[in-house]
């Protein structure tokens, strides 16, 4: 049962590859840090909280115009950084998007570019916690022997 146990938590991380949700940057991250329990967990708390302040500044920055072109892409250039060490794929595309269309003066173009980056985020938060959550549990334990209760049906009164 902990083989078949380990074989799905191993085929969950694996579809979150498939799905281009994470990279191997994130694998790599689990490997660096499997020797310290709760580290990866810390890691991707931390990761999470950068994505809330990310939206928030970026939010008061979209507000234009006038939109202050070079505050924006900093602020997306440091995101995309910590995107890209977490491994987060498809949030890390997103910011791509958002900062050609921020080199083309396309503001209204890099609000739904940053529409698509907060659901990206939204979908890689829930399906990493998920992956944790699972991750962390204790396989199930496969009970081998029943008691015998003898004949359930009968009346023994």
């Amino acid at each position: 049962m902990a083989d078949q146990f380990a074989q799905y938590v191993a085929d969950l991380r694996q579809s979150l590859i498939d799905e281009r949700i994470l990279d191997g940057q994130f694998l790599e991250l689990e490997r660096y840090v499997a020797n310290t329990p709760g580290r990866l967990e810390e890691i991707c708390a931390v990761y999470f909280r950068h994505a809330v302040k990310f939206t928030d500044l970026m939010v008061s920055r979209l507000q234009g115009p006038p939109y202050n072109s070079l505050s924006i892409d900093w602020i997306l250039d440091r995101y995309r950084e910590k995107t890209s060490i977490f491994g987060a794929t498809r949030v890390t595309h997103q910011i791509d998007c958002m900062r050609k269309n921020v080199k083309d003066g396309n503001f209204e173009s890099c609000k739904i570019a940053f529409e698509h980056i907060k659901w990206e985020s939204e979908v890689l938060q829930l399906k990493v916690e998920n992956y944790l959550k699972v991750k962390n549990q204790d396989p199930p334990i496969e009970i081998e022997d029943q008691p015998d209760y003898g004949d359930m049906n009968s009346d023994s009164e």
